[in-house]
């Protein structure tokens, strides 16, 4: 696989860009004029396949290739299935694919739903006219990630929780295995090291061509300080000063594990090795740097902003959490050269696909 590119969306009255940015070449960006797309008002939530995934001004989900210009009609949001309630309707967070539409007609579209603070599953076919839940047991999810070869998606819950689906069935997908082993040590023992009332956290599923798959766990501080130090909300306030002190939220560590099928237990992981991975709104990615060494560092995480829920909350920061953690010595460095604090849209990572050049 080739490493992905950074994508940053430039919205204005009169454009509407993709700025693409390889590892490599950090200050010049491949640019992709959309707009005649149609894309006002609309909201990226998934990269996959060098697709990527968007809500309408109505919030109805549909597929953009943005090298193409093809574009690909999802069922609307209001089939999705409301099991929580039945006077909410439910919105779409995160959108991945199993297969590449561009050449394979059986690809299915899985989506992360959200009604009151609880996420569900939902999936639909090429044809479909509306969503169709998965039905699984974990109540609520974190992450989910599909393998092309096996026509399989892993979905990642609280505990941790992994539920192996086959997609494979025309009907409905059937479920391979569920692994709710013991709770890794040093996940366990984290809420010492980063307080729920300082820190949140997002979990994430990756897979290596090889077959591993690996949780991953990042630790945000809510409201860090110019200096670094995770503050409570309170302490941004002083008799100083007039207006709150300006305390973004930021990423600040990753526990990664990964899961042995012949022991059935979680094990931390301290390398990567030749690996790259790639976390954030689109699907979760790792990368050989054996093949890219000139353009990707080894034992790494580059990461994007996904957190959501606080993305929007004041006009001096959103969309800025983005980065490159070693996992070596656990330093958190920029992914551009001139990183912004705020950046609305946030990025995302995209593929670009075997037969076009940039």
């Amino acid at each position: 696989m080739a490493p992905p590119l950074l994508m940053l969306e430039e919205k204005t009255q009169e454009t509407h860009n993709l700025s693409l940015f390889s590892l490599k070449e950090k200050n010049h960006a491949y640019k992709i004029n959309l707009v005649d797309q149609n894309l006002d008002d609309s909201q990226c939530v998934g990269s996959s396949h060098g697709w990527l995934a968007f809500l309408d001004e109505k919030d109805n989900p549909f597929l953009l290739n943005p090298f193409s210009k093809t574009q690909i009609r999802l069922p609307k949001s209001q089939t999705l299935p409301t099991i929580h309630s039945a006077y909410s309707s439910s919105k779409i967070n995160k959108v991945v694919l199993c297969k590449n539409p561009s050449n394979n007609e059986n690809y299915v579209v899985v989506a992360m739903h959200s009604i009151w603070c609880r996420t569900s599953l939902a999936f639909c076919r090429h044809g479909d006219e509306k969503w169709t839940h998965l039905e699984s047991e974990i109540e609520t999810f974190y992450d989910v990630v599909c393998c092309d070869e096996t026509n399989t998606v892993f979905v990642l819950g609280p505990g941790p929780v992994v539920e192996i689906w086959d997609m494979s069935e025309t009907m409905f997908p059937k479920k391979k295995m569920m692994i709710q082993d013991s709770c890794p040590g040093k996940l366990a023992q984290s809420n010492k090291i980063f307080p729920v009332d300082l820190y949140s956290t997002q979990w994430y599923l990756a897979l290596s061509k090889s077959g591993q798959m690996f949780l991953v766990v990042r630790y945000i501080g809510e409201f860090v300080r110019y200096d670094g130090e995770v503050v409570c909300e309170g302490d941004t306030l002083t008799d100083d000063a007039s207006e709150p002190l300006v305390c973004p939220y930021k990423t600040v560590d990753f526990h990664v594990f990964k899961y042995c099928f012949c022991e059935k237990k979680w094990i931390e992981v301290e390398s990567l090795g030749n690996y790259a991975m790639f976390l954030g709104g689109s699907q979760s990615m790792m990368v050989s740097t054996k093949e890219h060494a000139a353009e990707l560092k080894g034992n790494v995480i580059y990461f994007t902003d996904d957190y959501w829920d606080r993305m929007d909350e004041d006009y001096s920061y959103g969309g800025h959490d983005i980065g490159i953690y070693n996992m070596e010595d656990g330093c958190i460095g920029p992914v551009l050269e001139c990183q912004q604090q705020r950046i609305v849209p946030p990025p995302f990572w995209i593929n670009v696909p075997h037969d076009h050049r940039l």
